[in-house]
C-alpha cells in the first residue's frame, strides 16, 4: 500500500460528465439516502473568462427538511449557517440551491473539495432531527439500565402484569423479591402521561410493589408540557434527567427496587 493506491481508491468512482449549465462531477462519497453525492459546475455565461461556480443537486435541503430537520429552530439554522461560512458557500433560498461563488477554472479542483466536504458535513445535521434524538436518548438510557441490572432483570415494552395490559411500560426491571420498577422514557407529552396513568392505576389496584421512574432527556423538555412535568412532581413518580447526571439516575434506580 502506497500514496498512489490510496489516490487511485478515491479516485476510480469521480466521474465527468458535460451538462446544460457546464458540468456535473460525481463524487467517490454517498449520502444518507445511498446516492453519490454530485456537485454541479455551472458556467459563467455572462463571464469572459473560463468561471464556474459551484452547487448542489437543489435536493439537500428538501431532503434535510423531509428527513425531520426543521431548520426554522435557532440551532439548526445556526448549525447551517456555520457550515456555510466555514466553506464559503451560500444558500439561495428562492432557488433552494447551496452554492459558492464563481471562481477561475484552474481554481476550480481545490473548490470542489471543499465544496464535498461541505456537503458531506450537512449529512450531520440528520442528526439534529426529532426522530434521531429520540431514538438516540431511548437507546443510551437502555444501555444504562442494561449496565446496571443486567439483561436478565429487563423486559421492554411490556405491561407490568396481565390485569394492566393496557399499561405498556417502556423498560420494566424485577428483583428477586418481586419489586419492580417501571422506566419511562420522557421523550414526548404523551409518555409523561402515561406514566401519570400508570401509576394512577397501581394505586388504583392497591400494588405496592413498583415504583414509577420518568426519565427525561434534560431538565427542561421541550416536548412536555410545563402543566404536565408539575403533576409528575406532585405525584409519586420518581423524575430524574440524563443531562449528564448517569450516577445519579443509576442511584435512584438502585434505591428504588430497595423501598419498603
Amino acid at each position: 500500500m502506497n500514496a498512489d493506491d490510496i489516490c487511485r481508491a478515491f479516485c476510480r468512482p469521480i466521474a465527468l460528465h458535460s451538462v446544460p449549465i457546464g458540468y456535473a462531477l460525481r463524487t467517490p462519497f454517498r449520502g444518507v439516502d445511498g446516492d453519490p453525492i454530485t456537485v454541479y459546475l455551472r458556467r459563467d455565461e455572462a463571464s469572459l473568462e473560463d468561471q464556474f461556480r459551484l452547487e448542489d443537486d437543489g435536493q439537500t435541503i428538501g431532503f434535510l427538511e423531509t428527513s425531520g430537520v426543521d431548520l426554522d429552530t435557532d440551532s439548526r439554522f445556526s448549525a447551517l449557517a456555520g457550515m456555510l461560512r466555514e466553506h464559503e458557500a451560500y444558500y439561495d433560498q428562492q432557488d433552494v440551491l447551496i452554492h459558492t461563488q464563481y471562481f477561475h477554472a484552474d481554481k476550480v479542483p481545490d473548490a470542489c473539495v471543499r465544496f464535498t466536504a461541505l456537503l458531506i458535513r450537512l449529512n450531520d445535521l440528520l442528526l439534529l432531527s426529532p426522530g434521531r434524538i429520540t431514538r438516540t436518548f431511548r437507546d443510551d438510557l437502555i444501555a444504562i439500565v442494561k449496565q446496571q441490572f443486567g439483561e436478565s432483570a429487563i423486559q421492554f415494552n411490556v405491561p407490568l402484569n396481565n390485569a394492566m395490559k393496557d399499561y405498556v411500560v417502556d423498560v420494566i426491571v424485577r428483583s428477586d423479591d418481586g419489586r419492580a420498577l417501571a422506566i419511562y422514557a420522557a421523550t414526548s407529552e404523551t409518555k409523561a402521561l402515561e406514566a401519570l396513568l400508570f401509576s394512577r392505576e397501581c394505586r388504583d389496584q392497591k400494588i405496592s410493589s413498583v415504583r414509577s421512574m420518568l426519565i427525561l432527556e434534560n431538565a427542561k423538555p421541550r416536548d412536555i408540557r410545563t402543566r404536565t412535568l408539575s403533576r409528575v412532581m406532585n405525584s409519586d413518580i420518581l423524575l430524574a434527567s440524563m443531562d449528564g447526571e448517569e450516577i445519579a439516575i443509576k442511584r435512584k434506580m438502585q434505591e428504588s427496587l430497595t423501598f419498603h
